[in-house]
């Protein structure tokens, strides 16, 4: 992942990047960018992408449910064994990194996830999990809540990880480290998730969390992967910009991806460069607190969800459960 600061950032908070006419632009991942790049780093996959889960969204929200499906069908495992082939041998799953940043489960033939096998499905070993939310509770009592939620677990435990890498779309370009409202496994951390002491930084949620510094060297590794997007690094470009999917490999980094080569032969198809294009993450130093900081109530209880009418003014554009059901019944 990778951190930027915005040099024309001029005290505006939330406002300034999510708010009706906002004079703020998050472009960092585009080549023409006048984003200062801070820092680029790698990080255990699972980890990388369980931390995003956890603070985004509401505990009966499409995303979050499908985040913790994918979460648990892929495991937290790098490499492990799923069964045997027809001659008695062990067959290994894991990620398969691909294009575009976007992710799969696949199955291989040694332990290291090196060689993939299309003999066999990932999803004929029975790895499914039951629903598990993993908060105080599951969700709503809503009528038909269970159903919803088993059929959209479902749909998501499936080796292409479709909906998983759907709901993460948004990650794969710049966007702000504030988590904005704030919530906690479900809920919202305080009373509605926006005060100042609640916000949720991030970018320093990553950096605490096993983030190691990835140089040119690193950052080449990925490139030959083929599974980036743009980024500079210094006087380099490498990888391919999202907005014209023009590619940026210059004689340098050629050379560069030639020498890594038997590197890469070692590197593990599943443990890949996640920055600038898996999730792609933009920090604002200046945007210390979000806009409209509200008081806690006296009784420090967290509210599970916003009202109705607040809802609407905060949170991203995401997929509701009443798109998916009308996609459900079309198709």
């Amino acid at each position: 992942w990778a951190a930027y600061v915005d040099p024309n950032y001029s005290g505006g908070e939330y406002d300034e990047y999510y708010g009706d006419n906002a004079p703020g632009v998050l472009d960092c991942h585009e080549s023409d960018t006048q984003w200062i790049l801070l820092g680029v780093y790698r990080e255990e996959f699972y980890q990388y992408i369980e931390q995003i889960s956890k603070h985004l969204w509401a505990i009966d929200e499409y995303e979050y449910i499908v985040a913790r499906a994918g979460l648990l069908y892929m495991t937290d495992g790098d490499c492990w064994a799923v069964g045997e082939d027809n001659n008695g041998n062990v067959l290994y799953g894991g990620v398969q990194p691909m294009a575009g940043a976007t992710f799969q489960m696949k199955v291989y033939t040694d332990a290291g996830c090196l060689t993939v096998t299309d003999d066999y499905n990932y999803d004929d070993f029975g790895l499914t999990s039951d629903v598990n939310l993993g908060s105080k509770d599951e969700g709503n009592e809503e009528d038909g809540w269970d159903d919803y939620v088993q059929q959209v677990w479902e749909e998501t435990q499936e080796q292409t990880l479709t909906n998983l890498n759907d709901v993460y779309d948004t990650y794969r370009y710049c966007t702000s480290c504030v988590d904005y409202p704030t919530y906690q496994d479900g809920y919202f951390i305080g009373d509605y998730g926006t005060d100042e002491d609640d916000l949720i930084n991030q970018c320093w949620k990553f950096h605490s969390h096993d983030s190691f510094t990835c140089e040119a060297d690193c950052i080449s590794l990925g490139v030959s992967q083929g599974t980036i997007n743009y980024i500079k690094y210094g006087d380099m470009a490498y990888g391919t910009e999202v907005s014209s999917t023009r590619s940026y490999a210059t004689e340098n980094t050629a050379k560069k991806n030639t020498a890594q080569n038997s590197k890469v032969e070692k590197l593990k198809a599943n443990i890949f460069v996640t920055f600038s294009g898996i999730m792609f993450v933009a920090t604002f130093l200046a945007f210390a607190v979000a806009r409209g900081s509200r008081k806690t109530d006296s009784t420090g209880k967290s509210r599970r969800l916003l009202e109705e009418e607040k809802r609407r003014g905060m949170r991203k554009t995401s997929r509701s459960r009443r798109d998916h059901e009308e996609k459900s019944r079309a198709s």
